[in-house]
């Protein structure tokens, strides 16, 4: 994933002996706590839980290059340290350590419906147990440089955020259902971040969790919403026109997520739907600062930030594996037939999703403001 300045890129499979990552573009002398890699690759972690997999892995990034405390060889973050950037390059790897290529064995010539399989067959001739380099499993290095760039973020007064703001068609809250118009504050920012269900609506958690399990005893999978929030963006500080616009940026890091279908901006496809009259934020003076009197736009205008809080949602899909029937296409024997996916697999990727969602709005985030610095340097 290539921005103007920070470049991600992430190697390995679901079942390769390890992930790894090379992040390009941080700053030098630029620092993170490792508390914020650590928290973002445990809320992504299988969890035990209704709606996730019960795969267990230990995700434990180990780090290589890039760093000041890697100078001295590979290094395991710790809670409660800081960490600097001393090189061009920040590596790090994960192992993958509870696998299981046996679940896969019969299906390496049947596509899974609505998964990469058929598409990676045509591309490479194989289909990879687990779903390969296509796999949700790729996001652990996403959210480790996510934790990186989100603590970077933190440092120059910017906050990401998000939380599940749906579940098939059940509403768990949302920004634009009468937030504060000026954001989250941040004691509610800590408490989504701490929680592996994170919802603005707490009174329709419970009702959600008992739907997954619904779902989940049918052997069918759901999907939903997560709304991001990013706050501290001061008006004209980040984006450009055209193909140099902000939203554009954050879209382009989002469908980098697998299970990503949609991302909208402020009240999005429901602007379609309304008059100019009420879909325009009108603009007042609060003492010196200009600021909006609704959001409905997002937080942008012509692809720049301006001043309000950065707010979009993301659409997840169900996740394809499901064990219900379904017809496929046998690609050895070329001919139909039926399929029943066995397994590990997440009921609801949603909850698992919201840190990914986080930490690809995130290095977009980070991306454009090292441009704005270098912009501004050269003034």
């Amino acid at each position: 994933m290539g921005f103007d300045i920070i470049d991600t890129e992430i190697l390995g499979e679901s079942h390769s002996e390890r992930m790894t990552l090379n992040l390009f573009g941080l700053e030098k002398g630029s620092e993170f706590e490792g508390d914020s890699v650590l928290d973002m690759l445990e809320r992504r972690k299988s969890s035990r839980s209704p709606w996730s997999t019960p795969r267990l892995e230990e995700d434990e990034a180990v780090f290589t290059g890039g760093l000041k405390e890697t100078e001295r060889g590979e290094t395991k973050l710790e809670r409660g340290k800081t960490y600097s950037i001393a090189g061009d390059v920040v590596s790090a790897y994960v192992k993958n350590g509870n696998v299981k290529k046996g679940d896969y064995q019969d299906i390496l010539s049947i596509p899974r419906p609505s998964h990469a399989d058929y598409v990676q067959y045509v591309r490479d001739g194989k289909i990879s147990s687990g779903g390969g380099r296509f796999s949700g499993r790729m996001t652990t290095m996403l959210c480790i440089a996510g934790g990186i760039a989100e603590d970077v973020l933190r440092k120059n007064g910017i906050e990401v955020v998000a939380y599940i703001s749906s579940v098939g068609d059940k509403n768990l809250g949302s920004y634009r259902d009468g937030a504060d118009v000026k954001g989250l504050d941040k004691g509610r920012v800590e408490l989504l971040k701490s929680e592996n269900f994170p919802v603005l609506d707490e009174s329709k958690k419970e009702d959600a969790i008992e739907y997954i399990k619904q779902v989940a005893s049918e052997g069918d999978s759901v999907g939903g919403t997560i709304e991001c929030v990013v706050l501290g963006v001061k008006a004209g500080e980040l984006g450009d026109n055209l193909f140099g616009g902000l939203e554009g940026k954050i879209a382009y890091s989002l469908f980098g997520v697998p299970a990503v279908k949609g991302v909208e901006f402020g009240l999005g496809f429901d602007l379609a739907k309304t008059t100019g009259s009420k879909a325009n934020d009108a603009l007042i003076f609060e003492g010196e600062d200009v600021r909006t009197t609704t959001n409905n736009n997002g937080g942008i205008n012509g692809g720049i930030s301006n001043g309000m809080p950065i707010v979009l949602r993301v659409a997840i899909k169900p996740t394809p594996s499901i064990s219900k029937e379904q017809s496929s296409v046998n690609l050895l024997e070329n001919k139909n037939c039926k399929l029943e996916v066995k397994g590990r697999h997440d009921a609801c990727i949603v909850p698992r999703a919201v840190p990914c969602v986080e930490s690809a709005v995130a290095l977009a985030v980070l991306d454009e403001l090292l441009l704005a610095k270098i912009a501004q340097e050269a003034l």
